[in-house]
């Protein structure tokens, strides 16, 4: 026979019962400490009741005494195992002490006991796509919807931008502004001096990627290229310093970089108001290593989100958000906090002058000679089922062709491998790329036939790479920014028509590309035709144009007008 399970704790006396709900009651009011006086005072008398362990733990952590909690909850679980409570609260412990591993496996058992945690898919969501691990994806996915609204849930903006909803993308970032961003007290910072300043506007461009990053190879030629006249450009970087030539690029490329590394939000703010910058980017919005924060208190009279965050930073100290018609028409404005301004081509700023290594053949890379080669270069964190089985139908209808994926970490193939699988796909057709050097990976993506892209988050810096170096690619829009980035992009090198509106026009153009080597040959021949004349690498053009929204935006504040929508118009071609 079975062993019997342990008998539960004996019920708790009528006094006992007392002390527990006082104790309740002074948590709820957030006193702590008397709380865990009444809970400890029952333990000594039931030592057993794992009830009241566990809200011991509770309290402990909302003391920021986690190592305490983190034991308590172990005292629990030793037995009740199956506790998704426990689990759950162990993992957010183990958070709070930036034990990530433990964290992410404590929280992994709580979802397998109780797949209706609403914290889970905050956690769990971003290590697993990072991995093509796509257990309870769906369930994940609600999850996410339905906790925006949750106070108990922390809001995650960057997180949302999974999903092709622009009014969910408002919303989380607006809590996550006014929970963490808005001082209690916010200084007043005077401005007045800037109403009547002469000489160069000065602009500060703030982000933690001032390193080997894809926004440092996107911006460090416009930095430099400022009209020195009538700007002045100061970088602040709130990051570690990598020493990488990227780095040292945009040290080179402004007239005053600071290293605030260490710096609190509420410093840089002094700092930059102490310096009278007239105009304050944030490259970063809700990505890692922001730093919204010194915006809050406007240091700056004029603030702008641009480039690092492909949708509302949520915050009304933020004027403007710098777009274009395409990744954001003037009709999208009631899912941005920020008034919208168009660039008149392009938002993405480019170095049309980055270097390329020495093509490979297709044996070197793993690739058969004689085979179509779809190529899918994305982040694998932007890779979601309902894609990967769009790209599944497209390899059944082109016989013989081949999957090339970028591989970023070591224990991801199998997953994908395991997907392919499952949607009756043979796992041999797909080949893994290595992360390698720049323009080493700039080399190699001739040698692909067709780049498939990824929904709702498609190719930013992929699809200008891609198109670069002359590979046609097929897209996919949908209602949100970073779902139109690539379209945009297209736009600017002659290959609209490879733009598509949902999913099943997405895998027939793909496969119509792929079984007509004739209107492939011609997607190539714009490409190549378009390199050397599209607005997309002409970043002295992009220069100018960015300059007319900085002056135009200087000179409402300076007239005492409010921050307005508006269009800068192009400069003359030829």
């Amino acid at each position: 026979m079975p062993p019997s399970p342990p008998p539960g704790p004996a019920p708790l006396t009528p006094a006992l019962q007392k002390l527990l709900y006082d104790g309740y009651q002074h948590q709820l009011r957030g006193q702590y400490e008397e709380a865990a006086r009444h809970y400890r005072k029952i333990l000594r008398s039931a030592p057993d009741q794992m009830d009241v362990v566990h809200l011991l733990g509770i309290v402990r952590a909302r003391q920021s005494r986690e190592n305490e909690a983190i034991e308590l909850y172990k005292k629990v679980l030793a037995r009740r195992p199956d506790d998704a409570k426990a689990w759950h609260n162990l993992s957010l412990a183990y958070g709070a002490l930036g034990k990530s591993e433990d964290s992410l496996a404590a929280m992994e058992r709580a979802f397998d006991l109780d797949p209706g945690l609403p914290l889970a898919a905050n956690l769990l969501l971003p290590p697993r796509r990072a991995i093509w691990d796509w257990r309870g994806h769906d369930r994940l996915f609600d999850l996410l919807k339905h906790g925006t609204p949750d106070p108990n849930v922390p809001a995650l903006p960057f997180v949302t931008l999974y999903v092709d909803d622009p009014a969910l993308h408002l919303a989380t970032a607006r809590r996550k502004v006014l929970e963490e961003k808005i001082p209690a007290r916010p200084r007043v910072f005077d401005h007045s001096a800037r109403r009547t300043a002469s000489g160069p506007i000065r602009i500060a461009y703030l982000s933690a990627d001032f390193r080997t990053h894809a926004t440092t190879f996107l911006i460090s030629k416009l930095l430099a290229g400022h009209d020195r006249t009538r700007f002045e450009v100061t970088a602040i970087s709130v990051s570690f310093n990598d020493d990488s030539p990227q780095r040292q690029s945009i040290v080179a490329a402004v007239d005053h970089f600071l290293d605030r590394e260490k710096a609190t939000p509420a410093a840089i703010a002094e700092e930059v108001a102490g310096l009278g910058i007239d105009v304050f980017v944030d490259l970063m919005g809700h990505t890692s290593g922001e730093c919204l924060g010194a915006f809050a208190e406007r240091p700056a009279p004029v603030q702008v989100n641009f480039l690092g965050y492909p949708g509302t930073s949520g915050a009304p100290f933020i004027d403007y958000v710098i777009a274009d018609p395409v990744v954001l028409p003037f009709s999208d404005a009631a899912f941005f906090t920020e008034k919208i301004v168009h660039l008149p081509e392009c938002y993405q700023p480019n170095d049309p002058d980055l270097p390329v290594g020495e093509r490979p053949t297709r044996a070197e890379c793993g690739l058969p000679e004689d085979a179509f080669v779809f190529c899918a270069f994305n982040s694998a964190w932007k890779l979601d089922p309902e894609v990967f089985s769009a790209y599944a139908r497209i390899l059944k209808a082109v016989p013989g062709s081949v999957l090339w994926v970028l591989q970023s970490r070591d224990n991801s193939a199998d997953n994908l491998r395991r997907e392919a699988r499952a949607r009756g796909l043979d796992p041999d057709r797909l080949v893994f790329a290595p992360m390698i050097a720049l323009k080493d990976h700039f080399a190699r993506l001739p040698l692909a036939d067709l780049f498939l892209d990824t929904f709702p988050y498609t190719a930013h810096t992929t699809a200008s790479d891609m198109l670069r170096m002359g590979l046609p690619m097929v897209t996919r829009t949908g209602r949100s920014f970073a779902s139109r980035v690539a379209a945009s992009i297209m736009a600017q090198m002659d290959i609209a028509d490879c733009v598509t509106t949902d999913v099943d026009s997405f895998v027939d153009k793909a496969v119509a590309l792929a079984n007509d080597p004739a209107a492939l040959a011609d997607a190539r021949a714009r490409l190549a035709a378009a390199r050397a004349t599209s607005p997309l690498f002409d970043i002295d053009r992009f220069a100018r144009h960015i300059e007319r929204a900085y002056e135009t935006m200087v000179e409402r504040f300076r007239a005492g007008l409010p921050p307005e929508a508006f269009a800068v118009e192009p400069l003359p071609r030829g």
